[in-house]
């Protein structure tokens, strides 16, 4: 989420861990600008999933298969993103396949520290074509990347909830700027 030239909110998504509300209620509470939210980057069998609006993560685990992850989402009426989905379009057969991507899906990841403007660019037509929402993520692995990559709304989500229901809704697009070029050990 970015205004003129500064973020507005920030999420954290770990991958398969989502961070407490209290842990996340104590960080908004020194805030005197913006919002930090939480979800989670789930590691399916299918590959990465961002899941937002997440109450708990029962039910949810590493190795999950997609459907059921659609399903525990579904059941506690979360937004449920494909994390830079160009990576497995390559292991498909016909990428432009758009029919095999899961059902249930919310939106696609179209922007990000770790997708190119030709992968950005196609991920994006197959979100417009299948009605999905369009979002940007940093997939921040280190401190420049933060904010390379961002979701525009409206409004700024008052909570995860309200973030899930913008998204679930498609109220937001993606938007982007270059990632600076960074020597480094990525963790």
């Amino acid at each position: 989420m970015m205004g003129p030239g500064k973020l507005d909110g920030i999420m954290i998504t770990e991958h398969d861990h989502l961070w407490p509300a209290e842990d996340i209620a104590d960080l908004n509470a020194g805030l005197s600008y913006g919002r930090i939210y939480t979800g989670v980057e789930v590691s399916s069998r299918n590959g990465h999933f961002l899941v937002i609006g997440l109450v708990s993560m029962d039910g949810i685990a590493s190795g999950i298969d997609i459907d059921t992850l659609i399903a525990e989402a579904e059941a506690q009426n979360a937004a449920v993103i494909w994390a830079h989905p160009r990576m497995l379009y390559s292991n498909m057969t016909d990428p432009q396949n758009a029919g095999t991507l899961p059902k249930g899906l919310h939106g696609l990841e179209v922007a990000s520290s770790v997708i190119s403007k030709e992968d950005a660019d196609e991920t994006l037509s197959i979100a417009k074509r299948l009605g999905l929402a369009d979002v940007g993520g940093s997939d921040a692995h280190i401190l420049q990347h933060v904010g390379c990559a961002y979701t525009i709304f409206e409004t700024l989500p008052e909570n995860e909830r309200n973030l899930a229901d913008f998204i679930r809704q498609g109220h937001c697009t993606a938007g982007q700027r270059r990632a600076p070029l960074v020597m480094g050990t990525v963790v």
